[in-house]
């Protein structure tokens, strides 16, 4: 078996540039899809546990993940939540010579002499869960041997037709495994990874890692490896929760959503910077803190029954981890922040008692559990303020010192979505009551320190979520309240026909009407209950999922009985009653969301990329200054007003300036930087607001189409805005924060 390098040299980091614009938001006709996630009953909360790589690496034996998985049950870490303990590689022979009568994998009995069977038995006696690691394909002496596939009068040859292509695989290198041909005989394929999958289920395990199964490592055909993969597990009438490494592409995010339980979204933490075969240091701070950069793509990926994944946590045997205890916590903050699976690298039978402490945290692991993702306030500074909306009022909110030295981190609580309150502010790592903070909080970190707080606004609270006329497909017409009731109604640019978006944190909304302040409620379980306006409860009667239909539209279902909004009868008469009805595919069930920025309000226009402010060079008031990118500064050249023009679209004014947004010459040339000019009446200073999805918006020039963007998506102060050609990235979408 070979053990050359513990290192895999497959795996790198993907630079955050390449994702934002090259493999960004999953996107259909402009707007971001969410899907269901795989319904096998596994991760309806984030996984916590631990696996072998990190540790063991290339040298994994039976005793030694006995004593791992025993220290787990004894350290009190099982009680904290922590249940899987993960073979990962290295556990089986050479398929390239080695499988067993039905072409798969052989277990390598040295390291294993009582087999995978014996080893999820004695796992799942400390009440612990058993998961193991393959890689896609089939192997080549299946193919070589044409061994049967069992069950069946098929053959390994039955299902290949490429032998010059490999699958990856990371344990003995290229050339081990072929791709299966899904095509070529499709109840062979399935027949083959059906009885791969039985095979493991009597093992007793309880999760899979597939690794490899990404087109970043070459898998071209990935998405259909992980559907058949999921049909075979569940097939087999186990719950088992299946885990896709690694770097996974987010251009593909529906597709893991669909047909597993978590997904790699980046390459390995581990640093391999051991000396003399030591797995110490695990990590170092490099590799920790890309991911607040590379994480960013993937927010809001993450849902019910699957889950981004930042890689292992580096947390538990003190100084060996190679972070210091301020970044420990800071790896720890991230992680639950984004709702990853928390899977620790490290060496159990060694814990080290204070980051025992840590990983035992309960206010700190509910976060993780909680599923709610956090999104950065502003990514072009090191003392950033992530946050998420909980649900019941209350946020997460985490202040991180990414700077080599210590400074001060502040949040205000209008960036966090909330005016016209103070808040009470409690520390989760310290379980502590801090006290009631007006506008904001600020503490000052360490180098590369954080904090993690829950805020809960105290008194009346505002939203500062952007608005939007709703307007149904199938008529024309605006949402619109008739007292308590809800019908459709002609546009008449009242602040009654418009509606906040206030999200909850798990990718659903409150739906708040900008005049009365209530929301939009389904006030019963009745098909046919007409739609009325209440005030917030904090049920699920006045929660709704918006799901785009792929053609500029959205569905809006109740989070309470799963009925969609509905214009009753099809009706295409103003005044019509808006109700709930169970979902038909009719375009009287399907809304577009026109935002509608106030006239009366200085915006600040924020990169959903890279949290940066768009900005005028220097403070210029003067035609042709250039426009950037910047920190938040509070200064008037940051802020912006939209005024409607006669065409429908909107001149961009800067405060500080009175000028305008502007494409300079005009030109059509992408990569232009654009200027502020003062008001010509051309088109090259107009632009229509495209919806990207509740809270994003697209800003289009009317002149020749293409859309204000952030240079590749860089996070430096001063990076230019520039015109660019609609291309899905989150570099060019915003969101308008008064």
């Amino acid at each position: 078996m070979t053990t050359s390098s513990p290192a895999r040299p497959h795996r790198h980091r993907f630079l955050a540039v390449l994702l934002a614009l090259a493999l960004s938001f999953f996107v259909v006709d402009g707007h971001q899809a969410r899907a269901h996630a795989q319904a096998n009953g596994a991760a309806t909360t984030p996984l916590m546990g631990w696996s072998s790589w990190s540790f063991l690496r290339n040298h994994p034996t039976e005793a030694a993940m006995k004593a791992q998985a025993l220290a787990m049950s004894t350290s009190g870490l099982v009680n904290a939540g922590y249940k899987y303990i993960n073979l990962d590689d290295f556990w089986y022979l050479d398929p390239q010579t080695t499988v067993d009568a039905y072409g798969r994998w052989v277990t390598d009995s040295t390291p294993f002499p009582d087999g995978m069977a014996n080893l999820g038995s004695y796992i799942h006696g400390l009440g612990e869960k058993f998961g193991m690691y393959l890689t896609p394909g089939i192997p080549v002496a299946a193919y070589n041997q044409n061994t049967p596939i069992q069950g069946t009068s098929f053959h390994a040859r039955d299902i290949v037709s490429n032998t010059s292509g490999y699958e990856a695989n990371y344990n003995f290198g290229s050339g081990r495994m072929y791709f299966i041909d899904y095509t070529k005989n499709p109840a062979a394929a399935q027949a083959f990874l059906n009885s791969w999958a039985d095979e493991l289920a009597g093992y007793g395990i309880d999760y899979l890692k597939i690794d490899g199964v990404s087109p970043n490592d070459g898998d071209t055909q990935a998405v259909a490896d992980v559907q058949h993969w999921s049909a075979a597990l569940n097939q087999t009438g186990r719950t088992i929760h299946l885990e896709l490494s690694n770097s996974l592409t987010p251009a593909n995010a529906s597709s893991w959503q669909q047909y597993s339980n978590g997904w790699r979204i980046d390459g390995d933490v581990e640093c391999y910077c051991g000396t003399n075969g030591s797995p110490y240091p695990l990590t170092d701070w490099n590799n920790v803190s890309g991911r607040f950069s590379d994480v960013v793509p993937w927010i809001g990926k993450g849902i019910k029954g699957g889950w981004n994944d930042l890689d292992s946590v580096e947390v538990g045997n003190g100084a060996d981890d190679g972070l210091t205890l301020d970044e420990r916590k800071t790896q720890l903050t991230l992680w639950a922040i984004e709702n990853s699976n928390l899977t620790l690298g490290v060496d159990l039978t060694n814990l080290d008692s204070t980051d025992l402490g840590l990983l035992t945290n309960p206010e700190v692991s509910a976060v993780d559990q909680n599923g709610h993702p956090a999104r950065a306030v502003d990514r072009t500074t090191s003392q950033q303020a992530w946050y998420a909306p909980n649900g019941d009022g209350s946020y997460t909110v985490a202040l991180f010192n990414l700077s080599g030295s210590a400074a001060t981190a502040a949040v205000n609580w209008q960036d966090i979505g909330f005016t016209g309150s103070a808040a009470t502010v409690h520390d989760d790592w310290s379980h502590t009551d801090l006290g009631g903070f007006a506008s904001g909080y600020s503490v000052q970190l360490p180098a590369h320190g954080s904090t993690l707080l829950k805020v809960t606004p105290t008194g009346s609270v505002g939203s500062t979520a952007m608005s939007y006329d709703i307007v149904n497909t199938n008529s024309g017409l605006n949402l619109a309240t008739s007292g308590t009731s809800i019908v459709q109604q002609s546009a008449d640019n009242g602040l009654d026909q418009e509606w906040q978006l206030v999200p909850l944190g798990d990718g659903s909304y409150k739906v708040l009407n900008r005049t009365s302040h209530l929301q939009l409620a389904a006030p019963s379980s009745a098909q046919g209950a007409q739609l009325t306006q209440e005030a917030d409860d904090s049920a699920t009667d006045t929660r709704w999922r918006l799901t785009a239909n792929g053609s500029g539209g959205y569905t809006l279902k109740s989070s309470a009985d799963g009925l969609l909004a509905d214009v009753s009868g099809a009706s295409t008469s103003a005044g019509a009653p808006v109700i709930q009805w169970p979902s038909n595919g009719g375009a009287n069930q399907q809304w577009t969301l026109v935002p509608v920025p106030d006239p009366n309000v200085a915006y600040r226009v924020e990169n959903l990329a890279t949290g940066g402010r768009l900005d005028v060079d220097n403070d210029s008031t003067a035609d042709g200054a250039t426009l950037l990118q910047y920190s938040d500064n509070g200064r008037s050249d940051q802020r912006w007003t939209f005024t409607k023009q006669a065409n429908g679209a909107y001149t961009i004014v800067n405060s500080n300036s009175g000028k305008l947004v502007n494409i300079p010459g005009p030109t059509t040339a992408a990569g232009t930087q654009l200027i502020q000019f003062s008001a010509d009446g051309n088109s090259n200073s107009q632009w229509t607001l495209v919806d990207d999805g509740p809270g994003a918006i697209g800003l289009k020039s009317v002149y020749d189409s293409q859309l204000i963007d952030v240079t590749n998506s860089e996070t430096a102060p001063g990076t230019a805005v520039i015109q660019w050609t609609a291309d899905g990235g989150v570099n060019q979408e915003w969101s308008l924060v008064p």
